[in-house]
C-alpha cells in the first residue's frame, strides 16, 4: 500500500511538471491534506524530492557546471524539510512527526524544467505547545535533541550547562502525569541524536557556520533553564502578594541568564513588571506570581516564535536563486493541517477547521469549474448543479460584523474589561439564531461551549484560553530585554519582535495585542488567491487505523477521514452531474459487446455455427487483435449507433414499466409505493433486454432523457444509465464465458472419452482379442478433423478415410517401455538395440510394476481373469495420461 501510495505521489508530481514544462497551464499547485499521522510530511517530501529529480535530469551539463563547493539547489531544497521538521514537528498521541504548522512551498522552475529556486511559506505555527502539552505528547523535536548525550561533545555540553541534564529536568520538556511517550505503536522518532545530526548536515548545507548553530542551540537552551523559572520557587512573592521578584538562588537562574547573554536586573524587570502610557505619563505596575509566570511563559513563546521565522527566513534567502534565474512557472506544494476534533477543542482547532473550510470551498468550485468547462466544450446538455456551498460557515467564522474572529478581536481591544466568559456571551447573543450553523444550548452556554456544524460533523468547541491565544502577548520589555544580549542571534530575535510590534496596529499599552485570528485570516486569504491562480492537483492522506499498525485496516476509521477530506462531498457532486465518460475508442471496445444484444432480434445472414473451437494455426493473439480492431474501424461512428441503441432500450424498458405498474399498488400507499418503484436505483435493478416485451424498432429517444450523450469527443453517462449498463455487459460476458465453458468441456470430455476407448482397444489387442488397429494417439491431438470422423465401435476401433471413403484396418505391433516413476509407453519402431529391450523390464524392487508388466506382456491364461483387469488397469492408466496435459486447459476455462 504504501508504494502504491508513493506512486500515486509521484504521478501527481509528473503531470504538474508536465504541464509547466508543456505551457498548458503555467502555475500548477499541489495540495496535500489529511488528518494528523496520515503522511503529509512524507507524501511532501516525496515530491520535492521527485520534482527535484526530474529537474536533476533536464540538462546534466547544466548540473555539472555548477560550482562543486556549494551545494545544488535541489539539495538544498530538500535539506530544508530536515530544519522545518526539527524546530516545527512535535509527537501528539495521533503522530510522532506531527507538524505543528502549516506551509506553501513554491518551487520556481524554467521553462525547459530546470529548477532555479524555492520559497516557503509558513502558517501558524502552534506556540501553545512550546510551554505545555498534554499527557502522552511533547514539545517540539529541537529541545530534546538538543539535550541527548551524544548531540554534543562533553566540553560543549559543560559550555552549554547541560552536564547531567535530561528531558525531566526542565518544565516544558517534563512529561506530565508520567506518559513521556506516545500510546502509538509506531515510535520511529527516538533516536535524537541520529536526528540531531541529520540537523546539522542540514544546516550546513544551508551555508550555516558552526558559530551559527551554536549560538541557536545555545538560545534554544537557554529558553529550556528559563522555563524553569515559572516552577515552584522560581519567584518570590512581595508586598503582600501583590508584586514578585525572581529568586536569585534558583539553580537554573545562572544558566539562563549566561546562555541569553542578559542581565538579572533585565531579566526580573522584564517578568515581574509592565509599563504602559497614561495620558502622557509613563506608569509601571508590579506583576503578581500568576501574571509573572505567564509573562515568562509569553517571553518564551515569543523568542521561540521568532526563531522559527528567522530560520524560514534563512532557508528562503539560501534556496530562492539568483537575479539571473529568468524562470517560467512555478509549482506549489501545500502541507497544510486537516480537521481535527478532539474531546476538547479550542482556539487553534477553530483556526484549523477555518482553514479546511476555506480549501473545501476551494476545492468544491474547482470540482464544479471543472466540471461545465467540459461540458460546455462537449456541446452536453446539461442543467446547473446545485451544491450545498459553505459559504455561511465562513461568514459564521470571519465575517466583518458578527462573525467569531471579529468578536474576538472585538473583545480583545476592550483590554482588562473582557475575558472569556464576556466574549462566550457576546458570540451567544450575535451568533444565536442568525446562523443554523451555530448552536448552543442552555447546558453548553453554562459551561461556556458552543458547537459548528462543519462540512465535515459537527464540532464543539470550549471558549476557556480564546481571548489570551488570540492576544499572543508579548511584553514590550521583552524586546528591551533581548536586545541588551551579547548574544548576535538574541539580538536578532529582538529585532524581530519589535518588527512584529510595529507591524501591528499602534497600542496604548505596553502589551502588543497582535490578533492572531486576524493574523491567520489575512495569510488564507492570500493563499486562496495564490492557489486560485494555479490549476490544482490533490493528494488525499489517509491512515488505516488510529494506531498506526500495518496489516490492519479499519473501516470506521478510514470512511470519518474521506468525510472530512471532502472526499465524499466531491463524489457527491461527480455524481449529480456526469461522472462517467468515455471516449469514443473506450466506449466502443468496452461496451460494443452488448451491440448484438440491443440491435435487432432477427439476424440477417447463414446462422452463424457455435460451439466449435479454432485450435489450428489461424487462431493467434496478433489475428485475434486484427479482428478487434477491425470491428472498431470507425469508433464515432460505432459509439454514436451503440448510445442510440442504448438510450431506444432504456426508454422502452422505462415506458413498459410504467405500464406493468399494478392499479393496486397506487391505491393506498401511492406516495411510498412511486417513489420506491420509480427510483432509480430500483428501476434498474429487474430490466432486461432479452424481454419479450422489448421492441428495438422503438421511437427515436431523446439520449438525453436516457442519462446518456455523445459529445464532441466523449460519451458522457449518468450514474445509474451506468450501472445499467455495466450490469447488461456483465449478463452479457457471462453468457459468452458460459458458452465458451461449455465448448471446451465438450472438447475435453470428447479426447478423454476417446483416449479411454483407444487404450481399451490396445489392452484388448494385447491381450489377443482384437487385431484392428485405431488411429495413432499424436494423429488425435494435431488433427482435429480426424477425429471427428471416428466411428467408435467398442468391439473394434476403425479410421474412416475422407479421400478413398473405406474402412482400412492397420495391424500394428508394439513394446511397453518404462518412462519412470512406474509408467509405461509405447515403444517406437526405430528403438530396437538391446539396451531398449532390457530397459523394457521394471526393477526388481518394484512389485507393482512387476505386476503391471506380468499383466500387460504375459499372454493370457485360460480361465484367468487377469486380461479383464489389465484391460482396465491398462485403461485409466491411459486416460490419466491423457488427461494430465489438458487440467491447465480446464482451470483457464473456469473448471
Amino acid at each position: 500500500n504504501m508504494l502504491r501510495g508513493l506512486d500515486y505521489v509521484r504521478s501527481s508530481a509528473e503531470k504538474a511538471d508536465q504541464a509547466v514544462n508543456r505551457d498548458i497551464l503555467p502555475n500548477q499547485s499541489i495540495l496535500v491534506s489529511g488528518e494528523s499521522g496520515a503522511g503529509k510530511t512524507v507524501s511532501c517530501f516525496h515530491l520535492m524530492k521527485y520534482l527535484a529529480t526530474l529537474s536533476t535530469k533536464v540538462d546534466p551539463e547544466i548540473s555539472k557546471r555548477r560550482d562543486a563547493s556549494a551545494s545544488s539547489i535541489e539539495q538544498r531544497v530538500l535539506q530544508s524539510n530536515a530544519i522545518l521538521e526539527a524546530f516545527g514537528c512535535a509527537r501528539t498521541l495521533r503522530n510522532d512527526n506531527s507538524s505543528r504548522f502549516g506551509k506553501f512551498i513554491e518551487l520556481k522552475f524554467s521553462n525547459r524544467g530546470q529548477l532555479l529556486g524555492a520559497f516557503i511559506d509558513t502558517y501558524l505555527l502552534e506556540k501553545a505547545r512550546i510551554v505545555s502539552h498534554t499527557c502522552g505528547e511533547r514539545t517540539y523535536h529541537i529541545f530534546y535533541e538538543v539535550l541527548d548525550e551524544k548531540s554534543f561533545s562533553s566540553g560543549e555540553r559543560e559550555k552549554l550547562c547541560i552536564n547531567s541534564a535530561t528531558s525531566r529536568d526542565f518544565a516544558i520538556t517534563a512529561p506530565e502525569g508520567g506518559g513521556e511517550r506516545s500510546r502509538l505503536l509506531h515510535n520511529g522518532y527516538e533516536d535524537h541524536a541520529k536526528m540531531f545530526a541529520e540537523l546539522k548536515r542540514s544546516m550546513h548545507t544551508m551555508d550555516f557556520s558552526r558559530h551559527d548553530q551554536m549560538e541557536i542551540f545555545q538560545t534554544v537552551i537557554g529558553l529550556l533553564h528559563l522555563s524553569n523559572l515559572t516552577l515552584q520557587g522560581g519567584l518570590i512573592e512581595t508586598k503582600d502578594g501583590e508584586g514578585c521578584t525572581i529568586n536569585i538562588g534558583h539553580p537554573s537562574l545562572g544558566p539562563a541568564l549566561r546562555l541569553l547573554g542578559v542581565s538579572c536586573e533585565a531579566m526580573n524587570t522584564a517578568v515581574t513588571t509592565v509599563q504602559f502610557k497614561a495620558v502622557n505619563e509613563l506608569v509601571t505596575r508590579n506583576l503578581n506570581v500568576d501574571q509573572s509566570c505567564r509573562a515568562i511563559q509569553a517571553l518564551i513563546k515569543g523568542a521561540y516564535d521568532s526563531i522559527f521565522m528567522l530560520l524560514v527566513a534563512r532557508i528562503n534567502s539560501c534556496i530562492v536563486g539568483t537575479e539571473d534565474d529568468s524562470g517560467g512557472a512555478f509549482i506549489g506544494l501545500l502541507d497544510i493541517f486537516g480537521f481535527e476534533c478532539f474531546t476538547s477543542n479550542s482556539f487553534e482547532q477553530l483556526c484549523i477547521n477555518y482553514c479546511n473550510e476555506s480549501l473545501q470551498q476551494q476545492f468544491n468550485r474547482f470540482v464544479f469549474k471543472l466540471e461545465q468547462e467540459e461540458y460546455t466544450r462537449e456541446g452536453i446538455k446539461w442543467d446547473m448543479i446545485e451544491f450545498q456551498d459553505n459559504q455561511d460557515i465562513l461568514d459564521l467564522i470571519d465575517m466583518k460584523n458578527g462573525g467569531i474572529l471579529t468578536i474576538l478581536d472585538e473583545q480583545g481591544k476592550l483590554g482588562m474589561r473582557c475575558n472569556d466568559r464576556t466574549f462566550a456571551s457576546a458570540i451567544y447573543t450575535k451568533c444565536q439564531g442568525t446562523s443554523e450553523r451555530f448552536g448552543a444550548d442552555k447546558k453548553q452556554q453554562s459551561r461556556g461551549l458552543f458547537s459548528i456544524n462543519h462540512y465535515a460533523g459537527l464540532v464543539e468547541y470550549d471558549t476557556a484560553g480564546f481571548m489570551a491565544k488570540n492576544k499572543d502577548e508579548i511584553p514590550m520589555e521583552a524586546a528591551t530585554l533581548l536586545a541588551s544580549s551579547s548574544c548576535a542571534f538574541i539580538r536578532s530575535i529582538a529585532e524581530a519582535i519589535s518588527a512584529k510590534e510595529n507591524g501591528g496596529s499602534a497600542a496604548k499599552s505596553s502589551i502588543s495585542r497582535v490578533s492572531v485570528g486576524g493574523q491567520f485570516s489575512n495569510q488564507l486569504r492570500r493563499l486562496r488567491r495564490r492557489i486560485d491562480g494555479t490549476h490544482p492537483h490533490y493528494v488525499r492522506c489517509l491512515k488505516p487505523n488510529d494506531q498506526l499498525q500495518p496489516c490492519n485496516f479499519d473501516p470506521n476509521t478510514v470512511v470519518d477521514q474521506l468525510r472530512c477530506g471532502g472526499i465524499i462531498e466531491a463524489i457527491r457532486v461527480s455524481r449529480a452531474g456526469f461522472p462517467h465518460r468515455y471516449t469514443f475508442e473506450h466506449f466502443s471496445s468496452r461496451f460494443g459487446i452488448i451491440g448484438n444484444v440491443l440491435g435487432n432480434k432477427k439476424r440477417q445472414g447463414p446462422k452463424r455455427a457455435v460451439g466449435k473451437l479454432n485450435f489450428g494455426k489461424s487462431a493467434t493473439a496478433a489475428n485475434s487483435r486484427k479482428c478487434a480492431r477491425g470491428l472498431s474501424a470507425n469508433p464515432k461512428k460505432s459509439s454514436e449507433i451503440l448510445v442510440r441503441n442504448i438510450a431506444r432500450w432504456i426508454l422502452a424498458e422505462r415506458e413498459r414499466q410504467k405500464q406493468d405498474e399494478s392499479p393496486d399498488l397506487q391505491q393506498g400507499t401511492e406516495t411510498s409505493a412511486r417513489s420506491e418503484a420509480m427510483s432509480p436505483r430500483s428501476f434498474w435493478k429487474n430490466q432486461s433486454p432479452h424481454s419479450g416485451d422489448y421492441d428495438p424498432q422503438h421511437k427515436q429517444p431523446a439520449n438525453s432523457e436516457a442519462g446518456i450523450q455523445l459529445g464532441t469527443t466523449k460519451v458522457f453517462l449518468l450514474q445509474d444509465t451506468f450501472d445499467c449498463i455495466e450490469r447488461l455487459r456483465g449478463q452479457v460476458l457471462s453468457d459468452s464465458a458460459t458458452r465458451l465453458a461449455a465448448v471446451g468441456r465438450m472438447y475435453i470430455a470428447r479426447r478423454s472419452y476417446l483416449n479411454i476407448l483407444r487404450a481399451y482397444y490396445e489392452a484388448r489387442v494385447h491381450q489377443g482379442l482384437e487385431t484392428l488397429s485405431p488411429p495413432s494417439i499424436a494423429e488425435n491431438r494435431s488433427d482435429d478433423s480426424a477425429l471427428r470422423n471416428i466411428d467408435v465401435n467398442i468391439g473394434r476401433f476403425e479410421c474412416v478415410s475422407e479421400d478413398v471413403g473405406q474402412r482400412v484396418p492397420v495391424p500394428i505391433e508394439f513394446e511397453w517401455v518404462p518412462s519412470g516413476f512406474g509408467r509405461y509407453v509405447r515403444k517406437s519402431e526405430d528403438d530396437t538395440d538391446d539396451a531398449d529391450v532390457e530397459a523394457c523390464m521394471p526393477p526388481e524392487n518394484d512389485n507393482a510394476c512387476h505386476d503391471v508388466y506380468n499383466q500387460l506382456v504375459a499372454p493370457p491364461q485360460e480361465g484367468d481373469g487377469s486380461a479383464t483387469a489389465s484391460v482396465v488397469s491398462l485403461a485409466r492408466q491411459r486416460y490419466q495420461q491423457a488427461i494430465s496435459p489438458r487440467k491447465a486447459s480446464n482451470s483457464v476455462l473456469g473448471m
